[in-house]
């Protein structure tokens, strides 16, 4: 049986030295392709709601789960439905059998059918080592920190691969010690959500993140190499305008690198200097 188009596209790419290959899946969800494999943040590839109920997606998933044969890492940053998908992980961890996954200690592998050999409890500052990467979990806050220590209910990831430090927010708002704990790094891609939050979305029960502003100057904080926005195209009621963020961006600093990344297209990464 043939792959998926993007799938395939996937697997035919070379990736050279100091190079990761990026590709949009909606949300916050993005695949990673380095020269390890190929890992996977946060995919949600169906329109469940977690409860058995549907939700009403702006556009079709890029690619069935059952068809992701290609996924060697999984990470998932939280337990909302649209991070942490069972109808997702469960026939992607079939047709990739030999797929490892990463979340805290919220997420349980056993909803997705993932034995517990093939997951990772992730700790914020505790790295650990897959496909020759590097990853180290950080706490966010969705809107608020919840945890302590090790034992944070949201994460993002810094992950350093093939000579490229991509720092991926998950959903979060910026919180007392994260433009600290980040500077550790020199950040040459982002993926910070800029859906915001407000009164009436909360009233809703619509928890927030980061705004069009604060994803932009935290990005120009940490003199991030390129910032991609993510968290505004899935969901009609939960969106943003990411032509507002380039502008805002371009106001602070022209010079500063950005990318709107579409559902299923290739960003190509190469650090220079």
């Amino acid at each position: 049986m043939p792959n998926h188009p993007l799938i395939e596209r996937m697997n035919r790419l070379q990736v050279g030295e100091n190079s990761l290959a990026f590709y949009g899946l909606g949300q916050v969800g993005v695949a990673i392709r380095g020269p390890g494999g190929v890992l996977y943040i946060d995919p949600y590839l169906t329109d469940s709601d977690g409860g058995g109920g549907h939700l009403e997606r702006v556009f079709p998933p890029p690619v069935p789960p059952g068809d992701v044969t290609n996924a060697d890492l999984v990470l998932v940053t939280h337990n909302h439905v649209d991070h942490f998908d069972p109808d997702t992980l469960r026939p992607l961890a079939v047709a990739s059998p030999g797929a490892h996954f990463a979340g805290p200690y919220t997420c349980d592998p056993a909803q997705a059918g993932i034995g517990g050999e093939r997951w990772r409890h992730a700790r914020a500052g505790e790295p650990f080592t897959e496909l020759g990467a590097t990853i180290t979990p950080v706490p966010s806050a969705h809107t608020e920190l919840e945890g302590a220590g090790s034992g944070y209910a949201f994460l993002g990831y810094v992950i350093e691969w093939n000579g490229v430090t991509v720092y991926h927010a998950g959903d979060t708002v910026i919180w007392d010690g994260l433009i600290e704990a980040l500077s550790a790094w020199r950040i040459d891609v982002a993926f910070l959500p800029i859906n915001g939050r407000d009164y009436f979305r909360t009233r809703r029960g619509i928890v927030g993140n980061m705004g069009v502003r604060e994803a932009a100057e935290l990005a120009e904080v940490l003199n991030v190499g390129l910032v991609v926005p993510t968290h505004y195209d899935l969901f009609a009621g939960n969106g943003a305008d990411p032509g507002q963020f380039v502008s805002y961006l371009y106001r602070l600093n022209p010079d500063r690198p950005q990318k709107v990344l579409r559902v299923g297209e290739l960003l190509s990464f190469i650090r220079e200097g």
